[in-house]
């Protein structure tokens, strides 16, 4: 078993860095592993095909132990929305989101409905309805809604829902997570979810071109695959071809084994911590950021509830100081990301007392330039 101090070791992210959940710096390993594959895509030696045919597999494997499913029940993708898109489309009914929910979900659902006619059709909750809790999911299920759309954790307010309270709300419905703003850092209980869409590039630090979606046995006998390629389909050449059994058959086109080798390293390293031990840790970082806030009278708009948070802190400064935060953080080093008025501070299991310290450095100068 590895130690959380161990994990955190395999990271390489200059002093300042709080943006996690914009992207997360590549790990050591993870670009370990790129140069190995890299080398046997070099030279391509006898049986290099057979190590690159490999990864798919490799990949999938440690993906299913961490959503709980079984490895025919989970396919490579090449970031979250294409899963999000595969499974979109492959629904039939109302499917209720949010407008508030990061892009991918709300246009995957409107692209669906324009293609298909109608066939699917979102039922969307009004920008500025608040955070998903069951209570809200409850009010705006009717009989026409058979699934539920929604992000594990909110990209604007860090805000984490209650996966297994949703689940008793909404039945027999099917349930979609985009998991990606908090698959690595949130010990959720993926198998109450019936598809699950990540990618890597945020807090498992694998880099872009890589993901996963996983689909239950519910998902799977109610999606009808629409978007099914040559690598999602058998029976060819010879004959018309017909889409592959379980998970593989959404799938569009082979994923690059370099990105699959970078993803599984990734994963078998959370693996090897274990996501628990992870969370713990990125709930420390973030209980100190929110310390430095409460010092220099920084306005949080996160939550501070520890169940409903992952690694995301959120600053509101008062009217007419946005910029002068933004400037004492810059001038300090530390990368946070900035936008409607707010700024998104988010730590991880690798954030280091130096980082800690430059933030509060940042502070200090916020507070002092009034």
């Amino acid at each position: 078993m590895t130690t959380i101090d161990d994990f955190a070791a395999g990271f390489a992210e200059d002093p300042g860095y709080l943006d996690h959940a914009a992207f997360g710096p590549v790990q050591t390993a993870v670009l370990e592993e790129q140069r190995v594959l890299g080398h046997i895509q070099e030279h391509m030696r006898f049986g290099a095909i057979e190590t690159l045919d490999e990864q798919d597999a490799r990949v999938r494997a440690v993906a299913a132990r961490l959503v709980r499913r079984r490895v025919e029940q989970v396919v490579s993708q090449s970031a979250t929305t294409p899963g999000l898109l595969h499974t979109a489309f492959g629904m039939t009914g109302g499917v209720l989101v949010a407008a508030d929910e990061y892009p991918a979900l709300p246009l995957a659902l409107a692209s669906a409905a324009s293609a298909t006619g109608g066939r699917v059709q979102p039922v969307v909750i009004e920008s500025g309805a608040g955070p998903l809790t069951p209570d809200l999911v409850r009010e705006r299920l009717s009989d026409d809604v058979t699934a539920v759309a929604l992000s594990l954790v909110d990209w604007r307010t860090g805000y984490t829902v209650d996966l297994a309270a949703i689940r008793d709300v909404i039945g027999d419905r099917l349930l979609v997570v985009d998991a990606i703003q908090g698959f690595g850092v949130v010990d959720a209980p993926y198998e109450v979810a019936d598809v699950v869409a990540t990618g890597g590039q945020k807090w498992l630090h694998a880099g872009w071109g890589t993901g996963f979606v996983s689909f239950s046995e519910r998902a799977l006998e109610r999606l009808q695959p629409a978007l099914s390629g040559p690598h999602g389909t058998t029976g060819w050449p010879g004959d018309v071809p017909s889409v592959r059994p379980g998970a593989g058959a959404f799938s569009m086109s082979r994923i690059d084994p370099v990105s699959q080798a970078r993803l599984a390293v990734a994963l078998e390293r959370l693996t090897a911590v274990g996501v628990g031990a992870v969370q713990a840790r990125v709930a420390d970082r973030v209980e100190r950021v929110l310390a430095i806030a409460d010092e220099f009278g920084l306005p949080v708009t996160s939550s501070r509830d520890p169940r409903e948070r992952a690694g995301i802190v959120v600053l509101r400064p008062e009217p007419g100081r946005l910029t002068a935060l933004g400037a004492a953080l810059h001038n300090h080093g530390v990368t946070v990301t900035t936008r409607l008025g707010e700024v998104r501070v988010s730590a991880f299991a690798s954030t280091t007392d130096e980082t800690l310290d430059m933030f509060r450095d940042a502070c200090v100068s916020y507070a002092t330039s009034r």
